[in-house]
C-alpha cells in the first residue's frame, strides 16, 4: 500500500521490533567510535577511556538516580531536597537482583569526539570508566561512562526545547534580538516522570523533568563492559580470554576469510584498529566463489553487472568491515551503517521469530552467530556475502534488462514520484516474462498507465525491507502462484525479488474476473448472453449491484429470465439496469438516493435504515428498490461491486396503478374512488409506502363497517390515511420485535403504527404483511391482512392508560 510509504517505519513499530532497544544512539552510521588497541587485554577494571575534560563548576550537572516507573518528585516543585519517593521504597527495593546497582562516581562531561586515551594513575579499580562506545555531544547531549563492578554506566542529558542563540545577519552586522522579559507563571511547577526497562543485556532508565516550561531528559543505561556477559545471579561475568580479531575468525572456522585479509595485505590493519567484521563462513565464501564463475560462465548481463562493479578482493573484505565496535543488540531495524569500502551501506534487518530469538540480516545475509567478541572488535558470522550497494531501486529498475516492461509501466504512473532515496522498501518486480503471460490489451493499458495499472503495480510494493531469508516458505498471494525467479537485489533504500508473474489485486481485475472468482456464476452467464462482456469490463469509475446466485431462484426472477427468452436485447436491459455510473462507496449512500441507472437513466432507489432497539440512530442496513445489500464495497479495476438479494427490476407503475390493475384489489379500488389518497398515490414526487388490504381482508369487516367506507368518502378518506407511510419502508427494513422496545411510523393520519419483524413474520399493529415489496416509481407497496382502523384516543384509567381499537 503506497500510502504507507510516507511513514516507512509502521511496520517495524507493528511488530515491536525497536521495543525494547533504544534509539538515541542512532549515530552508528555516521559517527565511529575508535577504541585503543590494548581495550581488551587489560582488565576490565582498567579498560582504557576517553580521556574527560576537567570539569567545569558552571556547568556541572547534578547527577540522576536510577528510578522506576510512576516516580513523581516533588521535591522539585516545593524546593525541597528529600529523596524522591518511589515504589520500591515501600518494600525496601529489589535487594541482589539488581545486578545493575553499585556506587556512584562523581560526574563529568565527555569530550565532543571519541579519542585513545590512556588510563589515569588515579583511577581504582572499582570506578575506572567503560571501553569507548560510538559517544559524543550531539544536539547539546552530554554522556557520561562509568565502570562499577564491570557494570558499564552510560548517562545522557538533553533540553528538549534547545534553540539557536537568535543570532541574525543583517547586511554585514549581527543582529542579537533580546528575549522579551516574561513574568514569572507563579502558578507552574515541575514534575519528573520516569520509565525503566530491562532486556537481557541492559537496564534502562529515561526521565523527563518539566522544570517550568523547560523539559530536560535524562538517560542512564546500565551494561555489562566489553568482554563481559551477563549470568543469571551473578552479575557481569568475564566471558573468558578475548584473542585477537584475526585468530577469533580461526576459531570460528572463517579461516577463508582471514586468509583473503592475508592475501590482500590488509593483516596490519585489522590487527592494530578496532572493527567488527559481518564474517562469510567459508561455505558461504566457497558457494559465493562458485556462483561467480558460473555466472561470468552463463548470464551475460550478470557478467557485464560483474565487470560494471567488479569487485576487488581488497574492496570485498573492506565491504565486511566496520570500524568499531557494533554490537548488534544496540542496533534496531532497518537500521544502516557504513562499511569500510567508500561508505557502503549494510542495512541491518530483524525479523520476529517462532522463538524469542530474533532473525538478523546485513545486507539480507543471515546472521548465523552474532557477537564473537575479540580483543580488538566484534565478529558477526554471516552465510552470504555482503555485497556494497551503490544504486537505488529505481536505478536498479531501470538498468535490469528483465524489468523493462516494468520500467516502462511505472514511468507512466505517479508510483515513482513515492519513492524516497531514504526510505525501506520491498519491490516484488514482475519480469518482461511475467508481462508477456496478459492478453495482448490488458498488457498495453499497464504498460500504458491505464488498465488500474496504478493499482497492480503498488501491490508490488511494500513499505519496508523484507528479505528472502524472512519469507521463503511463508509467501503466498490469493490469485496466483507467483514465483521469486531472484531474489535479495539490494539497494540503497530496500531490496528487490523478480517474479514470474504478475500479483493482480481483485482492485486491478476487470469486473468479469471479480464476479468469476466470487463465484456470481449466474449474472456472469447473463453477462455473456448479452454480449456485453467487453462493455463490463471497460466500465471506468462505476458501480455495479450484482445479484447472488440464490436471487435467480425466485419465481420474479425466473419470470423475468422466461420474458426475455435469451434475447440479448432484453438481457442487455437487465444487465445495464444493474449499472451505475460513479464510484458509489456503501459510505456515501443516503436515505431515499435515487440512481439513474446504464438503462437508458431507469432510477434505483437507495434507503437507509436502522434495525437495532436500543440504537435507533445508527444505519446498520442498506436497500436497493428494497433488495438488501448483503455485500459491500468489492474493488475491481475502475469499480465498486456491491452484493444484493434479488435481481433488479425497473418500477414502471405508480401505487395507484398497481393497486388499479392488481385483481385482488377491487374493494380498495372502490373504496379509493374519489378520496383525496386517490390523487396522493398517483404523484410521481412521492415517497410512501401503501399498506393494501385485499378483498379477502374487506370481506371480514362487518357488513355495516364495510359500506360505511364504500359510501362515506370523508370516512374512508380517514381509514385509507392510517394506510399510508410517510417513508419508504422495505421489508428488510423492519427490526425484530423486544419486549420493552417498540418501532413507530408515522402515516398520513392522525396517528402512528407500530411495526416489528417476528421470525419471518412482519407485523403492523394487529396486522400482518403477507406480501413484501411490490416495488413502485413513487414508493412502495406491502399487501396487509388487517384493515388499520383508528384507535380512539386514550382513556385515563387507575393504573394508566389503555388504548382500544374500534
Amino acid at each position: 500500500d503506497l500510502s504507507l510509504f510516507n511513514s516507512p517505519d509502521s511496520f517495524s513499530h507493528t511488530w515491536g521490533w525497536e521495543s525494547p532497544q533504544y534509539q538515541s544512539r542512532s549515530s552508528l552510521g555516521g559517527i565511529k567510535s575508535v577504541a585503543p588497541r590494548d581495550a581488551a587485554t587489560s582488565s576490565s577494571d582498567q579498560q582504557p577511556v576517553i580521556q574527560p575534560k576537567p570539569q567545569d563548576p558552571t556547568t556541572t550537572k547534578s547527577p540522576v538516580n536510577p528510578v522506576i516507573p510512576g516516580e513523581f518528585d516533588f521535591s522539585t516543585s516545593f524546593g525541597l531536597n528529600s529523596k524522591p519517593f518511589a515504589i520500591g521504597d515501600i518494600f525496601g527495593g529489589f535487594g541482589n537482583s539488581q545486578w545493575w546497582k553499585g556506587g556512584f562516581r562523581k560526574n563529568e562531561n565527555r569530550n565532543d569526539k571519541p579519542a585513545n586515551s590512556e588510563k589515569k594513575d588515579t583511577d581504582t579499580d572499582s570506578s575506572s570508566m567503560c571501553e569507548p562506545v560510538n559517544a559524543r555531544i550531539r544536539n547539546k547531549k552530554v554522556i557520561f561512562i562509568m565502570n562499577i563492578k564491570h557494570v558499564c554506566i552510560e548517562r545522557e542529558e538533553s533540553t528538549d526545547d534547545d534553540e539557536d542563540d537568535g543570532e541574525e545577519t543583517e547586511g554585514n552586522r549581527n543582529v542579537t534580538e533580546k528575549p522579551e522579559r516574561v513574568l514569572p507563571d507563579l502558578f507552574s511547577t515541575s514534575i519528573r516522570l520516569s520509565n525503566c526497562f530491562e532486556t537481557v543485556n541492559k537496564y534502562e532508565c529515561v526521565t523527563k523533568i518539566n522544570n517550568h516550561g523547560v523539559v530536560k531528559t535524562f538517560t542512564v543505561r546500565y551494561k555489562c563492559c566489553y568482554g563481559y556477559t551477563r549470568t543469571s545471579g551473578q552479575g557481569c561475568v568475564k566471558q573468558g580470554d578475548l584473542k585477537p580479531l584475526l585468530d577469533t575468525l580461526e576459531d570460528i572456522k572463517s579461516s577463508e576469510f582471514k586468509n583473503l585479509i592475508k592475501n590482500t595485505g590488509l593483516e596490519e590493519m585489522f590487527i592494530e584498529g578496532n572493527f567488527s567484521l559481518f564474517a562469510p563462513s567459508d561455505d558461504a565464501l566457497n558457494i559465493y566463489n562458485e556462483k561467480l564463475t558460473e555466472m561470468n560462465n552463463v548470464d551475460p548481463y550478470r557478467r557485464r553487472r560483474a565487470v560494471k562493479n567488479a569487485l576487488s578482493s581488497k574492496d570485498l573484505v573492506l565491504s565486511h568491515a566496520v570500524e568499531g565496535f557494533i554490537d548488534l543488540t544496540d542496533l534496531s531495524n532497518e537500521e544502516i551503517i557504513r562499511s569500510e569500502n567508500n561508505n557502503s551501506t549494510i542495512r541491518i534487518n530483524m525479523y520476529p521469530t517462532n522463538t524469542e530469538e530474533k532473525l538478523v540480516t546485513a545486507n539480507c545475509a543471515r546472521i548465523k552467530k552474532p557477537n564473537v567478541l575479540a580483543e580488538n572488535g566484534i565478529i558477526h558470522v554471516v552465510d552470504g556475502i555482503v555485497i556494497p550497494v551503490t544504486d537505488d531501486v529505481e536505478t536498479i529498475i531501470r538498468q535490469h534488462p528483465k524489468l523493462t516492461s516494468f520500467k516502462k509501466a511505472l514511468e507512466n504512473t505517479d508510483i515513482h514520484t513515492h519513492i524516497k532515496p531514504d526510505g525501506h522498501y520491498t519491490i516484488f518486480a514482475p519480469t518482461d516474462e511475467a508481462f508477456n503471460k496478459l492478453d495482448e490489451i490488458q498488457k498495453q493499458k499497464i504498460l500504458n498507465g491505464g488498465g488500474c495499472a496504478d493499482s497492480i503495480l503498488k501491490f508490488h510494493f511494500t513499505p519496508h525491507t523484507v528479505c528472502s531469508s524472512a519469507i521463503i516458505g511463508n509467501a503466498t498471494t490469493h490469485n496466483v502462484e507467483a514465483k521469486l525467479t531472484e531474489i535479495d537485489i539490494m539497494a540503497t533504500n530496500g531490496v528487490i525479488h523478480l517474479l514470474d508473474d504478475i500479483i493482480i489485486p481483485d482492485s486491478g481485475l476487470y469486473i468479469g474476473s471479480v464476479l468469476k472468482n466470487q463465484n456470481f456464476t449466474k449474472f456472469q452467464e447473463i453477462i455473456e448472453k448479452a454480449g456485453l462482456k467487453q462493455e463490463i469490463n471497460g466500465l471506468n469509475n462505476a458501480t455495479v449491484f450484482v445479484p447472488t446466485d440464490k436471487a435467480f431462484e425466485t419465481p420474479e426472477a425466473k419470470k423475468l429470465l422466461e420474458d426475455a427468452k435469451d434475447d440479448p436485447e432484453k438481457l442487455k436491459e437487465i444487465v445495464r439496469y444493474h449499472t451505475v455510473q460513479g464510484q458509489m462507496q456503501s459510505s456515501d449512500m443516503n436515505n431515499n438516493l435515487k440512481l439513474a441507472t446504464n438503462d437508458d437513466g431507469k432510477q434505483l432507489r437507495i434507503n437507509l435504515y436502522s434495525t437495532l432497539p436500543l440504537f435507533t440512530n445508527i444505519v446498520n442496513r442498506a436497500t436497493v428498490n428494497c433488495a438488501r445489500l448483503v455485500g459491500f464495497d468489492e474493488k475491481a479495476c475502475g469499480s465498486v461491486i456491491h452484493e444484493v438479494n434479488k435481481v433488479l427490476v425497473p418500477p414502471t407503475k405508480t401505487i395507484y396503478e398497481i393497486i388499479n390493475t392488481d385483481e385482488k384489489y377491487t374493494t380498495l379500488r372502490d373504496i379509493l374512488k374519489d378520496t383525496e389518497v386517490e390523487k396522493v398515490l398517483q404523484e410521481n414526487n412521492r415517497s410512501l409506502t401503501f399498506l393494501a388490504p385485499t378483498d379477502e381482508t374487506f370481506a371480514a369487516l362487518e357488513e355495516k363497517e364495510r359500506k360505511v367506507l364504500l359510501e362515506d368518502k370523508e370516512k374512508a378518506n380517514i381509514i385509507l390515511r392510517n394506510h399510508i407511510l410517510t417513508e419508504v419502508l422495505c421489508c428488510a427494513g423492519v427490526g425484530p420485535q423486544s419486549w420493552g422496545f417498540s418501532s413507530f411510523v408515522s402515516t398520513l393520519g392522525s396517528s402512528n403504527v407500530e411495526v416489528g419483524r417476528s421470525g419471518s413474520q412482519i407485523r403492523i399493529n394487529k396486522g400482518v404483511v403477507t406480501s413484501c415489496d411490490n416495488v413502485a416509481t413513487n414508493g412502495v407497496v406491502h399487501t396487509i391482512n388487517k384493515v388499520l382502523l383508528p384507535r380512539r384516543p386514550q382513556v385515563s384509567t387507575i393504573g394508566g392508560f389503555f388504548l382500544f381499537d374500534i
